[in-house]
């Protein structure tokens, strides 16, 4: 199944992660891990992609050669895709890496209105984000930004990744502050869309994702 769902597993015991993974492989694109490698090591990559792809989520910040060899671990460990901050002003091509499977990650989903406020000088997320993705075009094969940033880069030529997904079904509060459906990320521009809580907090997690899913599929259909 070709699903835009990232499932993720960063605060999943390995045992937890492992039968997840299994409940829902071919169901989702695959699954975004941190705890499972801070706990078992990189080696546990390949035991991962058993059940589908990994985004291996640190959002790496240092200095370029720091930053190069974690890189390099991680890619070498078969990271589908590996994170580092944009701020970071990393060019992975200028240190003998290939882009194509880095991510630069904007602005936190969690951010809200105040707290960029106090951590950025732009007037807006949206502005911030739009500056950042334009650099990141020629560095970054993966832009990660809230699907609420999309508006002003859908033209841009990579792939958007959008965490602080909630689908429509979904009602709970929770701490991210730049939420979208499913539907109005993908018609916005999506590319994939990291689904956390309402999925891993349902009773029937299969369930919950090909529900997702087929809420997905109407939005593509749709346009």
């Amino acid at each position: 199944m070709d699903s835009r769902i990232i499932l993720p597993l960063d605060h999943v015991q390995w045992d937890q992660a492992r039968d997840i993974m299994r409940r829902t492989e071919g169901l989702v694109w695959g699954y975004k891990i941190r705890r499972s490698v801070l706990d078992r090591g990189l080696t546990v990559i390949p035991d991962i992609k058993r059940h589908g792809r990994v985004m291996l989520d640190f959002k790496l910040y240092d200095i370029p050669s720091a930053m190069t060899e974690s890189l390099t671990l991680h890619l070498t460990a078969g990271a589908d895709i590996t994170t580092v901050h944009c701020t970071s002003g990393y060019d992975p091509v200028a240190q003998g890496l290939p882009k194509d499977h880095i991510a630069g990650v904007t602005i936190l989903t969690s951010m809200g209105r105040e707290d960029f406020r106090r951590h950025y000088r732009g007037e807006s997320p949206q502005q911030m984000v739009a500056q950042m993705a334009a650099a990141a075009v020629s560095r970054y094969a993966y832009l990660v930004c809230s699907a609420t940033d999309l508006e002003s880069i859908q033209a841009l030529d990579i792939k958007k990744i959008c965490p602080g997904i909630r689908p429509s079904w979904y009602r709970e509060d929770d701490d991210q502050q730049r939420t979208a459906t499913p539907a109005d990320a993908i018609r916005q521009g999506a590319d994939l869309l990291v689904i956390g809580r309402p999925l891993l907090g349902a009773a029937d997690i299969a369930g919950a994702v090909e529900r997702t899913n087929t809420e997905i599929a109407q939005a593509m259909s749709t346009g």
